[in-house]
């Protein structure tokens, strides 16, 4: 059961100095996986979950992203809100992390802001909840407690249950991975969940790394594993033990200009990398990241709208999105109307298995009630796959573009994640990239346990399909996360200053008086800011550009509720320029404006475990450690 309020764990962990263990966590949209790195041996030990009642049936590398909750309501609850009071699982609770971070803006009031759900609103404070409850499942202090889901037990393929939990007690760090284009917002909220669930003790510990990097070490990485195996729950899935590390690609010569595509559920994470020959000198510089807010949920209800309910617009107001096009609001309106009906989730239900089937076959007929529909793969790829494909290739030009490299200087091309598996993108991307090796995940493949849907030839499905089986799906951003800790020099980026510090910082230094660009970043530097590292940042902040998540983003308000898009303090921060430019001699602070915005950004820090109004100082062993 997880509590409404926001509270720091009674039971962090100790950082300890000469600790080995590093654990790298994905949190992807459907569930949780995790791994945990010995950085002495540089042996990698996939996570896997098993329940203890039923340990053999259950045992799965990937927690479901599903917990109990229980909120309380508070005392001036509107009666139109959904305050639930009662327990109720709360599912796929990653977007809203990116919106903002939540804070009271009452003295014990609820957490705001509201997101909006199924007949009422949901406090944002509740997914932080969820995920800290999904964490907590990895502190062996918090074992036999109910903190969410059906009390999982986690184990490690290669581990004794006694190292594991030495190793899970002793974490020198966490690495987190984050879409590359999400904002500050959501790194400060994975940061909170874990040490909420007191994984470590220090925001210091916790490194996040954008998800297509991490895809990368875990492909070229030659990590050692362990070949024992504690648990007779796992021999179901032992084929995928033995190998523990998902498919990878290295060899001597993997150098050259490289590009990763990581499609999952709510994102495409692109990267492109000029590899060394020597893997020891590859930098966070090195690497050219971008995100693209439209896969495999975006491509479900495209074929939604396409194929199954042309005509249908479930009354909303504005324009169904375009296929293949983020088109983040519309997008966002229509989830909530699907997953708001019985018949909406049977679609979504239907769709996410027709985009699988029809790569098999030339047509499927489906039966959903009295609707019926015989669905071609010509329509399919016309009306969905193609926009999708038009779309990632403009993403992929401008990538390019950004990199500085072109399509023929790329040697190789790593597709991961459920759509990345799709024969039509590695198609695509041999005509796109017409010197490059293609090299598709199998074990990443979605859907690939769903055997009796794929082997079921023109076969009417009634009502809802079959679930998907992910239990054999070893987490290779996961592996990739942990595999980080041997790359000091990818993870040692100068993270160390938030937006959030940047625009407190100038808020400080800055008064009525106009300064000099030159001048600001010279009284900054008095300060103790080394910035070298963040002068564009702060260009950003000082035309203007207030820092991502400080406010929900305009493509993000359709995911809250009408009350919260009307939130009083969002509304005065917007009322009025931060810092006002004379083009031809520099910038002044708007001074009663910034009294607003520090009391705001003080309300957020007032309910945080980090202090992210300070610089973050990075703990990281540059040697490895010597002793045990």
């Amino acid at each position: 059961m997880v509590p409404s309020e926001i509270a720091p764990s009674s039971s962090q962990s100790p950082k300890r100095r000469n600790s080995r263990w590093y654990l790298g966590i994905d949190l992807a949209s459907g569930g949780l996986s995790a791994a945990l790195l010995d950085r002495t041996s540089g042996k990698l030990y996939p996570i896997y979950w098993e329940t203890p009642q039923a340990p053999e049936a259950s045992a799965t590398f990937r927690i479901p992203s599903v917990v109990a909750v229980e909120e309380t309501v508070p005392s001036n609850a509107d009666p139109q809100v959904a305050w639930p009071g009662e327990e109720f699982l709360l599912q796929n609770f990653k977007l809203p992390l990116k919106v903002t971070i939540p804070y009271q803006r009452e003295a014990a009031g609820m957490y705001e802001p509201l997101l909006q759900c199924y007949g009422g609103a949901l406090s944002v404070a509740i997914p932080l909840q969820g995920v800290r409850a999904l964490l907590a499942t990895l502190n062996p202090r918090l074992r036999g407690q109910k903190v969410g889901g059906s009390g999982e037990v986690c184990k490690a393929s290669g581990l004794t249950a006694e190292t594991l939990d030495a190793a899970l007690s002793e974490l020198q760090g966490v690495i987190l991975g984050t879409p590359a284009g999400w904002s500050d917002a959501y790194r400060f909220n994975l940061r909170e969940a874990v040490l909420g669930a007191g994984l470590v003790a220090s925001a210091s510990q916790i490194f996040v790394v954008p998800d297509a990097i991490a895809t990368l070490i875990a492909v070229v990485t030659p990590v050692k594993n362990s070949t024992e195996v504690q648990s007779s729950a796992i021999d179901s899935i032992s084929a995928k033990v033995a190998e523990a590390v998902p498919l990878t690609v290295n060899d001597g010569a993997f150098s050259g200009g490289t590009l990763i595509l990581n499609a999952g559920a709510t994102t495409v994470e692109l990267a492109l990398v000029d590899l060394p020959s020597n893997l020891e000198s590859l930098t966070r510089a090195d690497f050219t990241c971008q995100s693209f807010d439209a896969a495999g949920d975006a491509f479900d209800q495209d074929i939604v709208c396409q194929l199954l309910a042309k005509n249908e617009t479930w009354g909303m107001s504005v324009d169904l999105p375009r296929p293949g096009h983020p088109d983040l609001p519309s997008r966002y309106q229509l989830q909530q109307r699907l997953q708001g009906s019985a018949f909406g989730l049977q679609l979504l239900a239907a769709a996410r298995h027709l985009k699988v089937i029809l790569q098999h076959q030339e047509s499927f007929v489906l039966n959903i009630g009295q609707q019926h529909w015989d669905v071609k793969r010509r329509d399919l790829e016309s009306l969905v796959l193609v926009p999708f494909v038009q779309q990632l290739n403009r993403e992929l030009n401008a990538l390019l573009s950004r990199a500085g490299m072109s399509p023929a200087g790329i040697d190789r091309a790593i597709c991961t994640g459920g759509m990345g598996a799709w024969p039509a993108i590695a198609r695509w991307l041999r005509q796109k990239l017409p010197n490059a090796i293609v090299v598709q995940d199998r074990l990443d493949r979605e859907f690939e346990g769903d055997r009796n849907i794929s082997d079921s030839h023109n076969s009417a499905v009634d009502s809802v399909l079959p679930s998907t089986n992910y239990s054999e799906k070893i987490g290779l951003v996961a592996c990739g996360l942990a595999s980080l800790a041997l790359y000091p020099q990818i993870l040692d980026v100068p993270q160390q200053y938030s937006d959030f510090f940047l625009l407190w910082e100038l808020m400080q230094v800055l008064g009525a008086q106009t300064q000099s660009f030159e001048e600001i970043l010279q009284l900054l530097e008095r300060q103790g800011v080394n910035t070298r590292t963040c002068r564009p940042r702060i260009l950003e902040i000082l035309a203007g550009k207030l820092p991502a998540g400080l406010l929900p983003e305009e493509q993000d308000f359709m995911l809250l509720a009408q009350e919260s898009r009307q939130n009083p303090d969002w509304q005065a921060i917007l009322a009025e320029p931060l810092f006002f430019e004379d083009v031809s001699r520099g910038y002044r602070l708007n001074i009663e404006h910034a009294r607003l915005v520090r009391e705001y950004l003080g309300k957020l820090a007032g309910f945080s475990q980090q202090k992210f109004l300070e610089p973050l100082t990075i703990v990281w062993d540059v040697g490895a450690p010597s002793d045990g």
